[in-house]
């Protein structure tokens, strides 16, 4: 353990994934002492097998959320400055077919629309690690970068660039320290089982094995433990997270481009991103629904083989086989509805003392890895609006 200190902590951040160690270095900024607790190892569950790309927001502008795209793009550029050797720029190809949101024409007006909101993603960015504006190739361009491209009906290809994180763990390890470096202090193997309060505020939190640790604001940000963690603490919010099933696929097939792809199934409206990782395939992500009580994310078999199926149909020479896994990461991410595979847009933030809950306990749910450290502020922000430590 390191980072321990005699002083008490300010609040309790439950959950050591990526939104739990964004908010104890946020905290700390802030002049406010974390103590991290996390029942297993930090950044593992979730936030040790994301896709790891940190998106920009592009696909936000089919629903023109402009809000989400900018914020998207300003937290895509702080890890550019944060961990600059830990991340780097990757061009992405996505075929186009035909005509309508996937078509040359609205892709132009993508890339126009997002090069004036985010004219900005570059500044104080290495120049090795700057990001170039999306355009969109002619079908002859977009065969000369993915020679395997399906021709019949080509009639251009996006380009663009995206932010990709090759060592996940090296990541995480750089956000913990800076965490402790701002006086938090992260405990592993340390599970939190009930929550004391003294006149209606929260006041400690209940170890599990006996003991307890005294803070005048909790923070639960355990992913898809945050509901159960939520009920234990007397404060039940069902909304919070509703489980879906998400996993990727390293495969020892040799990538198809020099670039990352974005290849859809014939027919099909999902989109299958790939792109080369030490001379490996890295694909992903697919969505299934999840219906076990427990959070324990396991693959079934079943959606494996169907994930393959759509690889085999969405690029036929990469040779998405069985016999080609070299690893499955699976997560879970809060879903729109129960047993549902469509993913939240939004993350969600509870104030408990507003519900009827203690006044000083917090529970978020985030949804994208790229913003965990603004939604890490806005849980602050809302406990200090709230006069939680006064």
């Amino acid at each position: 353990m390191t980072g321990t200190s005699d002083r008490p902590a300010d609040l309790a951040v439950i959950g050591g994934g990526v939104f739990g160690l964004m908010i104890a270095r946020e905290a700390g900024l802030r002049g406010r002492r974390a103590l991290l607790l996390e029942a297993g190892r930090v950044g593992g569950a979730t936030s040790a097998n994301w896709f790891r790309i940190l998106h920009g927001g592009l696909r936000y502008l089919q629903s023109l959320d402009f809000k989400r795209t900018l914020e998207s793009a300003q937290e895509r550029r702080w890890f550019l400055q944060f961990a600059p050797d830990l991340v780097r720029p990757m061009p992405f190809l996505m075929p186009l077919y035909g005509r309508g949101k996937r078509g040359p024409m609205a892709l132009r007006a993508a890339f126009a629309l997002e090069a004036g909101l985010t004219f900005r993603r570059n500044r104080d960015v290495a120049e090795d690690l700057r990001l170039t504006a999306g355009r969109v190739l002619s079908p002859r361009e977009t065969q000369a970068c993915f020679a395997d491209v399906r021709r019949e009906g080509l009639s251009g290809g996006a380009l663009w660039n995206e932010v990709v994180v090759p060592d996940s763990a090296r990541l995480i390890a750089r956000l913990r320290e800076a965490a402790e470096a701002q006086g938090a202090e992260i405990r592993e193997e340390c599970r939190a089982e009930g929550l004391e309060t003294a006149g209606g505020r929260v006041s400690r939190v209940m170890l599990a094995g006996g003991g307890s640790v005294a803070a005048p604001v909790v923070i639960n940000a355990a992913g898809p433990w945050s509901a159960e963690i939520a009920a234990l603490f007397g404060s039940p919010a069902p909304a919070l997270f509703r489980p879906a099933l998400a996993f990727n696929l390293l495969l020892d097939c040799p990538p198809l481009a020099a670039t990352g792809l974005a290849v859809s199934p014939p027919g099909s409206g999902a989109v299958l991103f790939l792109y080369p990782l030490e001379g490996k395939t890295f694909a992903g992500t697919w969505h299934c629904p999840w219906t076990a009580d427990h959070r324990d994310a396991r693959v079934p078999e079943a959606e494996i083989d169907t994930f393959l199926d759509a690889l085999a149909a969405a690029a036929p020479t990469l040779g998405a086989t069985r016999g080609k896994i070299l690893g499955v990461y699976p997560g879970l991410q809060p879903a729109r509805n129960e047993a549902s595979v469509e993913i939240s847009h939004r993350d969600m933030i509870v104030n408990h003392g507003e519900t009827g809950g203690p006044h000083g306990f917090f529970s978020l749910s985030g949804v994208k890895f790229t913003t965990a450290r603004r939604v890490a502020a806005k849980v602050l922000d809302l406990a200090e609006r709230s006069g939680a430590w006064n």
